[in-house]
């Protein structure tokens, strides 16, 4: 997968993490995912499309951090993963996917956005496009945890992935 399809992605997360949230999140080094286990309790999940450019971005969360973030977006407080919760999470999905949209639209390459489904449960399966890489981002925001997952299927004869 190539790394400037992928820079706006990571671009986004940060930009939607520091402008909604009001705190940076911290990165570790991305690795290629082996199974199809989920290292959250809930994550928010959007995938884009195109005749050329297809895939999607998972974020997931441990309970925790997924209650944290839900307070930081929404100045209210929760001890479970209820229905507001799980909106915070699908939005942050797609505030994401949306601003990884956008800057590859600088760069010719466009697609549209699925409607953000959530998944709650410990341990839950995502079973993204089969026999792509999936590129696992490891974050945290203040210690808490959580990760981006992106897979993308690019047909290279239409996409040359530009300078992005």
């Amino acid at each position: 997968m190539q790394a400037n399809l992928i820079n706006p992605f990571l671009l986004s997360i940060h930009n939607v993490m520091e402008t909604m949230l009001s705190i940076k999140p911290e990165q570790s080094i991305p690795f290629a995912k082996t199974d199809s286990l989920t290292s959250g309790d809930i994550s928010g999940v959007i995938g884009f499309i195109k005749e050329d450019f297809s895939g999607a971005v998972a974020l997931s969360f441990p309970k925790i951090t997924a209650l944290r973030v839900f307070n930081l977006l929404t100045g209210e407080h929760s001890s479970r993963l209820g229905a507001d919760v799980q909106d915070a999470i699908g939005e942050m999905a797609n505030m994401v996917a949306g601003g990884a949209k956008s800057e590859l639209s600088k760069h010719g390459i466009s697609f549209h956005l699925t409607i953000p489904t959530v998944v709650v449960g410990r341990n839950h399966i995502m079973n993204h496009l089969d026999r792509h890489p999936v590129i696992v981002v490891p974050m945290s925001i203040s210690g808490d945890k959580f990760t981006m997952e992106i897979v993308m299927k690019v047909d290279s004869g239409k996409i040359s992935g530009g300078n992005v």
